[in-house]
């Protein structure tokens, strides 16, 4: 029995979401960060900052539960309030739209660093940007049923890249275990729940998910598996490199691609998963830019979020040019946007929660 298209989405189509957001970071110049942090044991990072992030993440789903059909940008306006709601979705949108600028040139970056080193920079940045502003457009229900579709051709190549490169792996340089100690792991943990923040940003579509149960499984399985696959990869990257090695890399999945050989003769085998590569980079810069629209569509006091999306893009194609030096850029800038964007996710969350407990809203 056909179900009826009611322009919403299940708990698959939500996972696919949360993977795309959060499950390819680590094939994008993300884990330089961690592992100049965490070293040879950068890989336990992310399982702690999915343990910090579980507590605001349920916080936020019990807001969900108890406010029904209101988003996360509804929860904050009726609980903080229109000037403080205004500064925190404010907020909110700057940093979609800082990383969404930043993983754009990081991603044109790669392109054209490491495949396509005389095409210039600008038609790059046009031709991944124009990409991803049709994909955005198409809407919400569209992009999250994109992703479910794309994920099991994807996760095929993901299991294979790991498959063909087993045996060039040494284990031995994941040793000594603690790498720079127990203290700076953690630390580094919690400020790390920023590349997971996404579990908190999606929270803007829940009227769009179909039930509570649904957006709930979505959110607990879109958590995990990016975690897991993160710090699979982190171990992969430690052990095909070793740390000396590795922390001199800028984009270590693409030079494990590069590792790979099938047969005597079958060389460059990395043009195939750049392949896929562009294709999941253009799906999650789409999220993001839909993201951004609705962000700025709400904080306007907009309905027509889709026609922000073309506008968006413009400023984020004019902004991505900027950064000559990338490589410099983001020892900085994305250092200090790790270091200080947990805050927001941990705490907002959390001090929502307090608020509507304080308010009397769960005995109403």
């Amino acid at each position: 029995m056909l179900k009826k298209y009611d322009d919403k989405i299940g708990a698959r189509e939500f996972f696919a979401l949360m993977i795309f957001c959060i499950g390819t970071k680590y094939t994008d110049s993300t884990p330089i960060l961690l592992i100049s942090e965490g070293l040879n044991a950068s890989w336990i990072i992310p399982i702690i900052s999915g343990l910090i992030i579980l507590l605001p993440v349920l916080c936020l789903l019990s807001l969900l539960r108890l406010y029904k059909n209101k988003n996360l940008l509804d929860i904050i306006y009726h609980l903080m309030g229109k000037f403080f709601g205004f500064i925190i979705i404010f907020l909110l949108f700057s940093i979609s739209f800082e990383y969404l600028a930043v993983s754009t040139r990081d991603y044109a970056d790669i392109i054209g660093t490491m495949f396509y080193l005389r095409t210039p920079m600008t038609f790059i940045l046009f031709i991944l940007i124009a990409g991803s502003t049709y994909i955005a457009s198409k809407g919400f229900s569209t992009i999250a049923s994109l992703c479910w579709l794309a994920f099991p051709v994807l996760q095929i190549v993901v299991v294979a890249l790991v498959i063909m490169i087993w045996s060039k792996l040494d284990l031995n340089y994941l040793f000594p275990l603690g790498g720079p100690g127990v203290k700076t792991i953690l630390k580094q943990g919690v400020y790390f729940t920023t590349i997971i923040g996404e579990v908190i940003l999606l929270a803007i579509f829940f009227p769009k998910v179909r039930s509570h149960k649904q957006y709930k499984l979505g959110s607990f399985l879109g958590l995990l598996f990016p975690i897991l696959n993160f710090s699979l990869f982190l171990i992969i990257y430690t052990s095909a490199f070793g740390y000396p090695t590795l922390a001199s890399l800028n984009y270590p999945f693409h030079q494990l691609t590069r590792l790979v050989q099938i047969g005597r003769f079958a060389r460059n085998v990395e043009a195939l998963f750049l392949g896929f590569w562009v294709i999941a980079s253009s799906v999650r810069l789409a999220i993001y830019l839909y993201v951004a629209a609705v962000l700025l569509g709400y904080l306007l006091r907009l309905k027509n979020t889709k026609g922000l999306v073309f506008y968006i893009s413009i400023m984020v194609f004019l902004i991505s040019l900027i950064p000559s030096n990338y490589t410099s850029y983001i020892l900085t800038i994305r250092k200090i946007e790790v270091h200080t964007f947990w805050i927001y996710f941990i705490f907002v969350p959390i001090l929502l929660w307090s608020i509507a407990k304080l308010k009397g809203e769960y005995r109403s």
